[in-house]
């Protein structure tokens, strides 16, 4: 069934998969993102100007009027780590922001099923607990980000709307920064940490796939991770990427010291309501590769023993 769906920060590096997916099973989207120049390219990019609706999730005006036709709202527009420590207006946006989104929801489109997309990372540090983690596990703030997320679903489940929360796993991007900078917070994560990783794709698939499911599988929190064939120790996961480039394996001293929060998962429910793990670790390695290019794969290889050095 032909469906009116309103994508907020459709533009992401998840959410243009999904918008992808949407428009594949011929919905009706419009996606609601920031003009900004980087967004204005890839809307060019993707050909996707005919769907857009400029605005910002704090400017309740620019986005009121979408509200009222729509059958489902998917709400991507959020503030993500590392930003979401640094940034002032990180709660302004990821907090008030969606509460705002509800409340307008609530008076002007009651009947709109709204599908939220949240993070593992809610379930804080459970590296002392016997894996897979399951949906029924507390969940327990660490941070900014997990600390907007849980109140976000917290505001979701107090509302009248019809909701989805999606939990999604570790799901890097396919339009990988290849900075120095960037490359360097893969130090961020304990090398021996237990990771379960998604393709975005397969993340993209389980969110389009939730706006359809009958509405006695609503109201649930459901863990979007790959399964257990995409169940890795950080370290190992990490010499594979930097191995697409040559780079030596890093120095496992470097990694930090201490926790952090992901782990692998039962995503067993999930699965059989989503139907969404389609792909596993070497797909999206081998589409890492075709996203990146011929030419700049080969360009790092060719430096690759001084940006060994370099991170």
């Amino acid at each position: 069934m032909k469906l009116k769906i309103l994508v907020t920060g459709g533009l992401g590096g998840l959410g243009i998969h999904v918008c992808e997916n949407l428009l594949d099973e011929g919905h009706d989207i419009t996606i609601f993102d920031l003009k900004t120049k980087s967004n204005q390219k890839l809307v060019k990019n993707y050909d996707l100007i005919d769907y857009v609706e400029w605005g910002n999730i704090l400017d309740e005006d620019s986005y009121k009027h979408l509200l009222k036709d729509q059958d489902v709202i998917i709400h991507l527009a959020y503030i993500l780590p590392p930003w979401s420590e640094t940034n002032p207006k990180a709660y302004d946006i990821n907090v008030e922001g969606t509460r705002r989104l509800i409340k307008n929801l609530e008076k002007l489109n009651s009947n709109c099923r709204f599908i939220f997309s949240s993070s593992v990372s809610v379930f804080g540090y459970t590296h002392e607990e016997d894996p897979p983690i399951d949906v029924n596990y507390p969940v327990n703030a660490t941070d900014n980000y997990t600390t907007h997320k849980i109140q976000s679903e917290k505001d979701l489940r107090n509302s009248n709307l019809e909701w989805v929360v999606l939990r999604f796993a570790e799901a890097p991007y396919l339009k990988m920064d290849l900075s120095l900078k960037n490359l360097k917070r893969m130090y961020s994560i304990p090398w021996n940490q237990r990771v379960e990783f998604i393709h975005p794709m397969d993340v993209a698939t389980a969110v389009s796939n939730a706006v359809s499911i009958p509405p006695s599988q609503t109201k649930q929190v459901y863990i979007i991770g790959g399964g257990s064939d995409c169940q890795f120790i950080y370290y190992d996961q990490m010499v594979r990427i930097l191995g697409i480039f040559n780079i030596s394996p890093p120095k496992k001293e470097k990694f930090l010291d201490g926790y952090y929060y992901l782990d692998w998962y039962d995503t067993e429910q999930s699965q059989n309501v989503l139907k969404f793990q389609q792909r596993n670790f070497d797909d999206y390695i081998s589409d890492l590769k075709n996203e990146l290019g011929w030419w700049k794969v080969n360009l790092i290889k060719f430096f690759s023993p001084i940006a060994g050095l370099l991170i």
